[in-house]
């Protein structure tokens, strides 16, 4: 397998949420994508927003359980102050938005085009369980949480990633 030494998810706004939802806090090496059969992430935490949906997270990744139909659903669930936060963000008018044909491969990452650096194993992972062609990542910022949209509506967030050598 090959490995990358890339910072963990970029903690701006939402960075204590997703901490309590998994992510770690130190430097670590990430694995990256290799020939081998990619195993399903694993689902850490349940998010049940106010509005009947549930999202699933492994730690820096969160998304619509109904879209990635998860084996099990986590037991553990984040609390309601984090909740909030979670649906501020999702419901957010954000001012970038692309489609996933917009990124670029930067090395062992990808690149949305105003220069955010993202995982392939969360976007690879997007593009085998949704329709490419309907999903989209909105932004504000290089350390902002990334809003996934499917068919026009907020499914999911993204952290980013801070690569050890971002190319221009």
């Amino acid at each position: 397998m090959i490995f990358a030494k890339a910072k963990t998810p970029i903690f701006g706004l939402l960075g204590s949420i997703f901490a309590a939802i998994a992510l770690p806090t130190v430097a670590q090496e990430t694995p990256l994508p290799s020939a081998a059969p990619i195993s399903p992430l694993s689902w850490k935490r349940a998010v049940p927003l106010h509005d009947g949906r549930t999202l699933v997270s492994d730690g820096a990744i969160a998304l619509d359980a109904e879209l990635v139909k998860p084996a099990s659903k986590p037991s553990q669930a984040l609390g309601e102050a984090g909740v909030k936060i979670i649906e501020g963000q999702l419901s957010a008018e954000l001012p970038d938005e692309f489609a996933f044909s917009d990124l670029t491969r930067r090395g062992n990452f990808y690149a949305a085009p105003n220069g955010l650096t993202l995982s392939p194993i969360y976007i690879d992972y997007l593009r085998r369980t949704l329709p490419e062609a309907r999903l989209r990542l909105r932004m504000k910022g290089l350390m902002e949480p990334v809003v996934i949209v499917f068919d026009g509506k907020a499914v999911g967030l993204l952290m980013p990633i801070k690569a050890p050598n971002p190319q221009p």
